[in-house]
């Protein structure tokens, strides 16, 4: 009913260009989107979105990437519209050249100091991270830890801009790949700058865009050329041209700044530990009083609640929001405990009405996570399971699980849904769902978007599981993890502190959270008895960051390259280098 729409692009001799959009059918959607689209987010590894279709439709896909846990990108390039708070508050990263960065400022950029207080601006609006494209002058990354790195551009091939047409596309496009392949900020905006290069390099649009193996080839002779003292590149450049004569001119090195590579992500913590030695704490027991007493935990960012076991007929939502508020604190999931009624089984009960019963109870529980702002509802049944042989139908048993956690997945398509597997519970002593493999099999079966699996270190230990194996396993429907540590006593689960009994397993996890980009939070999910409660939570949030900082370390010094040969001494020596260092 449109016709196609069109980019028409104006080059100069120099090789700049400019382009005038012709819409057509780019800005005819109709008024729905396809229910395709969860599946297709669900299944991405990125979404890269751009300005030259409806913003609406950019915000639907957005939302349905943010709530998957899938990272959202937006180029700004396209249609010149405001970006609401909303779409930025989405996004992992927000990418605008110079002058659409002084269109959605309204400020002056003619300076790094004028760019930087731009990129700051948008940050504070709502997105993570902010990478600006700076024509002939590299790129600048403002980062959601609030430091910039900045990337120098790189000589382009043969020393001639050719044609600056999809330059800017190649350079996001690649900066996309390179951060989905778990490569550091550093070295994947120095991908993205030799990919912009490249293009720059040649003519036309499609034609002009490089492969990954020029790309690579293009980086590493870069590398090599560029190999120059750090101190005679400290400096930038104090204003920005729009001009790319500068890309040729450039001999500056390809990392000037440093940043923290991987974000350490927030942290929970199991709020019935507050419930240990009271005789420590001035308040008294009840939810909110817990609540309060997390609020003196150094470190702690969130709160994860039990339903229905923490929402009495007294407790109401203003209250639970005025407590969280007074502690500092902000709601980040919703555990499901179920009642002794369903001592048969919840999603696996033989009776129809009790398993209903039990789903609409899980149904509630999100309810409750939507009115505390978190999107997170876990589901752990101790009684999905049996004791004896010839006790239960697995098929059945299944089927029911299956059908019931789908009922909850449609009910609250916005919330991550997730089964913390577990293999064995006083409750029962065989559980349905046992470990990482059945877990998955769950999730496709399920065969919902915003199904995942919430690992628990604890758990896996009981079931003989390696951590970070499972992991690897489970990838992207990792949406959860509780953090702890055990014995592997027969029959125990002992929920002692972070890395204290295998610190080289619980370094290990860390580093395949990061190798993941695990997007979630951090629940501590600890018995301390004979501990300060609170103490005991600040000293696993210290160490879990300790931890974080040595795997991020190793994963600079090449670590990934001695597990691919499998070479464990090469990986153990490298610890011991780390630790000198």
């Amino acid at each position: 009913e449109h016709p196609s729409g069109q980019g028409i692009v104006f080059l100069q001799p120099g090789g700049e260009v400019s382009s005038v959009v012709v819409s057509g059918s780019n800005a005819a959607w109709p008024d729905y989107i396809s229910p395709q689209l969860a599946p297709l987010v669900g299944a991405s590894a990125l979404v890269l979105l751009q300005r030259e279709v409806p913003e609406w439709v950019n915000l639907k896909v957005a939302r349905q990437a943010y709530s998957l846990g899938v990272p959202v990108f937006q180029d700004m390039g396209g249609e010149d519209r405001d970006i609401s708070d909303e779409m930025l508050a989405l996004l992992d990263c927000v990418s605008p050249n110079l002058s659409e960065l002084a269109r959605m400022t309204g400020r002056a950029v003619s300076s790094e100091e004028e760019v930087e207080l731009a990129a700051r601006e948008v940050q504070e609006r709502g997105a993570k991270n902010v990478l600006v494209t700076l024509g002939g002058q590299g790129a600048l990354l403002l980062t959601q830890t609030g430091e910039i790195i900045r990337q120098a551009p790189c000589l382009v091939p043969g020393q001639r801009v050719v044609d600056e047409t999809g330059a800017g596309d190649s350079f996001r496009a690649a900066f996309a790949v390179a951060f989905v392949q778990g490569r550091s900020l550093e070295d994947s905006l120095h991908f993205a700058a030799c990919a912009g290069a490249l293009a720059v390099s040649r003519m036309g649009a499609i034609p002009s865009l490089p492969s990954l193996q020029e790309v690579l080839t293009l980086q590493s002779s870069d590398r090599d050329s560029n190999s120059v003292d750090k101190a005679t590149c400290s400096q930038p450049p104090s204003s920005f041209a729009h001009s790319s004569e500068m890309v040729s001119q450039s001999q500056a090195s390809i990392s000037v700044t440093r940043t923290k590579l991987d974000v350490f992500p927030q942290v929970a913590s199991r709020l019935n530990s507050m419930s240990a030695r009271l005789d420590l704490w001035s308040g008294g027991n009840s939810v909110v009083d817990m609540v309060a007493r997390q609020g003196a935990i150094q470190g702690l960012s969130l709160v994860d609640f039990n339903y229905p076991q923490h929402f009495g007929k007294n407790v109401t939502i203003d209250l639970l929001k005025t407590a969280l508020d007074e502690a500092g604190l902000k709601s980040g999931a919703i555990g499901m405990r179920f009642p002794e009624e369903f001592r048969l089984g919840a999603f696996s009960n033989p009776k129809t009405e009790l398993r209903q019963k039990a789903v609409q109870l899980t149904i509630e529980g999100g309810n409750w996570a939507k009115k505390l702002g978190c999107d997170e509802l876990v589901v752990w049944s101790a009684y999905d399971g049996y004791d004896y042989f010839i006790q239960a139908d697995y098929s059945a048993a299944w089927k029911n699980i299956v059908t019931s956690f789908q009922l909850v997945c449609d009910a609250h398509p916005d919330l991550k849904i997730m089964v913390e597997y577990k293999p064995t519970d006083g409750n029962s002593r065989f559980n349905m769902v046992s470990s990482a493999g059945a877990a998955l099999l769950l999730v496709q079966e399920v065969n919902r978007s915003n199904m995942g699996i919430m690992l628990d270190v604890g758990h896996c230990i009981m079931a003989g599981e390696n951590p970070s194996q499972s992991i690897a396993l489970i990838g992207k429907k990792l949406f959860g993890l509780h953090l702890n540590d055990g014995h592997s006593k027969l029959g125990a689960e002992d929920g002692l502190m972070v890395g204290t009994v295998h610190p080289t397993m619980t370094l290990e996890l860390l580093y395949w959270l990061q190798k993941i980009q695990y997007r979630g939070h951090i629940g501590i999910d600890t018995f301390p008895s004979n501990e300060d409660p609170v103490r005991e939570c600040e000293f696993n949030i210290k160490h879990t960051q300790m931890l974080w900082k040595k795997a991020s370390r190793l994963r600079e010094l090449g670590l990934n390259e001695h597990l691919k040969q499998h070479d464990a001494l090469s990986a153990l020596e490298m610890m011991m280098t780390e630790r000198e260092l």
